[in-house]
């Protein structure tokens, strides 16, 4: 058989090829994915349309014009008197020891913490002794400190890579005992959609993890930022509401409604041109403004963007960054978002949008890099609801001899101009899980698509298909 000639065919039979899916591969650390590629924060809004009290929103940031600053450093010296941005650390927690944590004067009953197994507990309430993978000496926002009146936030974050689970820690203050002062603690599954509960905080006043909003240098320098990002104005300046995927908010502020609620997000303008002589950095957090966005994530100072203390950050970039204007940006409406089907307000993924004719199809793809797997959610069209009909998962590769079909016993080499269907379903609402813990790095240029239909004719002629896993 021609191998070539055959995926032609079989891609004809799908019609051309279809713009990518919103959701880019998501950011990466070690062997961890984090957070799935459908999760609100690993996806574009590029797309979706201005809110409606944006104008509102950007002068409660101020009248005038509020220049961005980048809240970060070059320097990694935790001693130093400009170490400047939250760090994080890497371990492995299978090989480590880990301390206990004390949260007498702080939120248990919000928090999480681990058992003596090292078991997730939520919340940490009654558990003795409490414990967190803080490796020894760890890096600290503001350093190290056993001074409780000195005030700061003292975040530590920790991603445990033998789990690929996120810990962090709010107002961590270091005891003689080895131990650590806390006031809260959050964990969260870099390979899950879940939140936090409702009206929960985590180590910030939105409830809202830390590392995936920061500003990495690594990604900066390598060009693209494949997220969302974290900004504070003054407390005064929020609303005392939350908006998803917030869970907490602060209570500073009051009701009006042209104040921006916890975790509102905001993008840079489509009309700003970014400069072609800005730096590799500076073009890559720029062009995450466009597309990824900004979210409040705590109170502060206003138009303070928080990232990691590096000494990969280039002068140039935190200056070129910090020339823009509050006022190049523009507040964003999730309300489409949420009206999705499949939305919950109880998880962080973000439904796909629905297409002109009707129909929703999108992939999550979660797990570690070297055992990922791949969900697809399909929402038929109203025309289509209740009729019965088929589902159908289509792969191939460069590196795979045949082209293959998804049945409901595994997947079959297509080896007639015939298509198998994966099932014969009344058509609704519908969840396939196409591959699980598969390295698919081992597959470059594997294409997967998703389609349904009455039948085979029904779904090409009506369009009623998409990629939902291109890797190029």
């Amino acid at each position: 058989m021609n191998h070539s000639n055959y995926c032609a065919r079989a891609l004809a039979a799908w019609a051309i090829l279809l713009p990518m899916l919103a959701h880019a591969v998501p950011p990466t650390l070690g062997r961890c994915q984090v957070l799935p590629s459908d999760h609100v924060l690993n996806a574009r809004i590029d797309d979706l349309p201005v809110h409606p009290q944006s104008a509102d929103f950007i002068r409660t940031i101020s009248s005038g014009s509020r220049r961005l600053h980048l809240d970060l450093g070059i320097s990694e010296d935790t001693q130093a008197s400009d170490y400047y941005g939250i760090p994080y650390n890497i371990v492995s927690g299978s090989s480590m020891s880990w301390p206990t944590v004390h949260l007498d004067a702080g939120w248990p009953e919000e928090s999480d913490c681990a058992s003596a197994g090292h078991a997730a507990m939520q919340p940490c309430v009654g558990v003795v002794p409490a414990l967190l993978p803080i490796p020894a000496n760890p890096k600290v926002e503001g350093g190290i400190s056993t001074d409780k009146s000195i005030y700061n936030d003292h975040h530590i974050l920790v991603v445990d890579t033998d789990t690929c689970r996120l810990w962090e820690s709010y107002n961590s203050y270091a005891r003689s005992d080895g131990g650590w002062d806390i006031l809260s603690s959050a964990q969260f599954d870099l390979s899950s959609n879940a939140m936090r509960p409702a009206n929960w905080t985590s180590s910030d006043a939105a409830g809202l993890p830390v590392f995936p909003l920061l500003l990495r240098a690594d990604e900066a320098s390598a060009g693209a930022i494949p997220h969302a990002l974290r900004f504070t104005i003054q407390s005064s300046k929020i609303r005392n509401a939350y908006v998803w995927p917030a869970t907490h908010r602060t209570s500073n502020g009051d009701a009006s409604l042209a104040k921006p609620p916890m975790g509102q997000r905001f993008r840079l303008k489509a009309s700003y041109a970014i400069p072609a002589n800005y730096t590799v950095q500076a073009k890559a957090i720029l062009e995450a403004f466009k597309r990824y966005g900004l979210l409040i994530a705590d109170g502060g100072s206003d138009m303070y963007i928080q990232g990691e203390p590096s000494r990969d950050w280039s002068e140039q970039t935190i200056s070129q960054v910090q020339s823009l204007s509050h006022t190049e940006f523009e507040a964003v409406d999730m309300a489409p978002v949420m009206a999705r089907p499949g939305f919950a307000a109880t998880s962080a993924r973000m439904p796909p949008a629905v297409s002109i004719l009707g129909f929703a199809i999108g992939g999550s793809l979660a797990g570690p890099l070297d055992a990922q797997s791949l969900t697809v959610h399909i929402s038929v069209s109203s025309a289509d609801r209740g009729h019965a009909g088929q589902l159908y998962v289509l792969a191939f590769s460069p590196l795979i001899t045949q082209t293959y079909a998804l049945t409901a016993t595994g997947w079959q080499v297509m080896d007639s101009g015939s298509m198998p269907s994966y099932a014969d379903v009344s058509l609704g609402d519908h969840g396939i899980d196409v591959v699980n813990h598969i390295n698919l790095a081992l597959l470059p240029g594997l294409q997967v698509w998703v389609g349904y239909g009455r039948n085979v004719s029904d779904m090409v002629s009506g369009s009623k298909y998409a990629r939902i896993y291109p890797v190029d």
